[in-house]
């Protein structure tokens, strides 16, 4: 089962995600055309953030990954163009970020409650 992220919800989405969630996180990326990059992996989740830039072209999704023990991962997504949510069970355990230069897949453990949707508008 998947679930869209209105672009409209995407900043309220990434403030949830950051202040609520607190696991683990995967993350990979594909570039147009390439086989898929692990950037993280199984590190907890430090920030989120979206950049909403009215006076440039690009948009961008900004997150960070890792613990104390090793160097944090910076990730930077620009111009998003759709964020999918898929569940499997009562969680979703994987978020995809479609994006002008590829797709970046996050997964979650555990995954996301879906408590963490309410009230982003549709």
């Amino acid at each position: 089962m998947t679930t869209e992220i209105p672009q409209k919800s995407w900043d309220t989405f990434c403030q949830r995600l950051q202040t609520d969630y607190r696991g683990a996180v995967t993350v990979r990326w594909t570039e147009n055309g390439s086989a898929a990059r692990v950037i993280a992996e199984n590190v907890p989740l430090q920030t989120v953030a979206f950049q909403k830039r009215n006076n440039e072209c690009s948009d961008a999704l900004t997150l960070k990954a890792g613990d104390g023990k090793e160097r944090h991962v910076q990730h930077q997504i620009i111009e998003p163009i759709r964020l999918v949510l898929r569940k499997s069970g009562d969680r979703y355990h994987e978020l995809d970020i479609l994006a002008e230069t590829g797709t970046t897949e996050i997964t979650f453990a555990p995954g996301l409650e879906p408590a963490l949707l309410d009230k982003l508008a549709a």
